[in-house]
C-alpha cells in the first residue's frame, strides 16, 4: 500500500456517505480506524465489532461514548478478552487521575453510579471529574461542589461560566484562592471587588478580570495602562473601548511581539480578532 493510500483510507472512513460494509473493511487498517474514530455520530454495531476485532484494547479505550450503542457498551463490558473488557474502564480512570476531560455518561458507565451519586463520591478526583463533565448540573449540586473541602473540586466547578456562581456565593468564591481566577473572568463585580482584585500581585487575576464581560466603563478605563499584553488584548475587545484606543492597544502588543515577547505572541494568538489584525 502506498503512503498516499493512508490519508485516502482515513478520509473515506470519515465520509458520511460510506456504506457500512466499506466501514467494516476499513476497520482492518490503522488509517481506516483513525478515520472511523473521527466520524460524527453513532457507529453501527457491526463497525464497532470490527474495530474491536482489529484494534483490540486500543480501540476499546478510545471509543467516544456517543459513538457506540448501549448494546455495544454491554458487549465491551462483557468481552471475553480482558484487555478489551477492562481497557475502557482503565483508560477512563487514568483520565480522571490526570484531571483530563471525560464525558459524564462515560463516568457513569465506568463507575456504575448515577451522576448525582458520583458528585458526592469519596475520591475528590472523581468529584472534580464530575464537575468538569456535568455541564448542566442543577444549582443544588453546584452549591455542594463550591463548598467542597478539596480545592481541586472547587476549581473544576468554576472553570466554566455555567452553571455559574449564585450571587450569594460571589464574595466567598472571590476570597477563595482555588477559584478566584476562574470566577473573576465572568461574575459581575462591584467596584470594591474590582479594586481588591486589581491590587493583587497575581497576574492571572488581573488577566482574568480584564476579560470579564460585565466590567463597567470606569473599570475598563482603569485597565488601559496595565503593562501586560494579555490585559491589553482583553481590554481592546471591550465594548467600552473606542476604535482609536483599540488600535493603540493592539499596536503596543504587536510591537512587543516583534521585539520577541513570548507573552505578547500568546496574547495575540489567543484572540482571533487580534490574529486577524496581525495578518491584515
Amino acid at each position: 500500500m502506498t503512503s498516499l493510500a493512508h490519508p485516502r483510507l482515513s478520509g473515506l472512513a470519515r465520509n458520511p456517505a460510506a456504506p457500512q460494509d466499506v466501514l467494516v473493511r476499513l476497520a482492518a487498517h490503522p488509517a481506516g480506524r483513525h478515520g472511523l474514530s473521527l466520524r460524527r455520530g453513532q457507529l453501527a454495531d457491526a463497525v464497532v465489532e470490527a474495530l474491536l476485532t482489529h484494534g483490540g484494547a486500543d480501540v476499546a479505550m478510545k471509543l467516544r461514548e456517543d459513538s457506540i450503542s448501549p448494546q455495544m457498551r454491554r458487549r465491551i463490558a462483557e468481552h471475553p478478552d480482558p484487555a478489551i473488557r477492562d481497557g475502557r474502564g482503565d483508560f477512563v480512570r487514568l483520565m480522571v487521575d490526570l484531571e483530563e476531560a471525560v464525558g459524564i455518561v462515560l463516568l457513569e458507565e465506568v463507575y456504575g453510579r448515577p451522576r448525582t451519586a458520583l458528585a458526592d463520591a469519596r475520591d475528590p478526583r472523581l468529584r472534580a471529574a464530575v464537575a468538569r463533565a456535568w455541564h448542566d448540573r442543577p444549582m443544588t449540586v453546584q452549591a455542594a461542589l463550591l463548598a467542597d473541602p478539596d480545592p481541586q473540586v472547587r476549581a473544576a466547578a468554576t472553570v466554566r461560566p455555567q452553571p455559574g456562581v449564585p450571587p450569594e456565593w460571589t464574595a466567598r468564591c472571590l476570597a477563595d484562592p482555588a477559584v478566584r481566577a476562574n470566577v473573576a473572568r465572568y461574575v459581575p463585580l462591584t467596584p470594591d471587588q474590582f479594586a481588591e482584585l486589581m491590587r493583587t500581585e497575581d497576574e492571572r487575576i488581573r488577566q482574568a478580570v480584564a476579560g470579564n464581560p460585565h466590567l463597567s466603563a470606569e473599570m475598563v478605563a482603569q485597565l488601559l495602562d496595565v503593562d501586560d499584553p494579555n490585559v491589553r488584548v482583553a481590554v481592546a475587545q471591550s465594548r467600552h473601548v473606542d476604535t482609536e484606543t483599540r488600535d493603540r492597544l493592539y499596536a503596543l502588543v504587536e510591537a512587543e511581539h516583534e521585539a520577541g515577547s513570548v507573552a505578547a505572541k500568546v496574547a495575540l494568538n489567543w484572540s482571533s480578532t487580534a490574529s486577524a489584525s496581525v495578518l491584515a
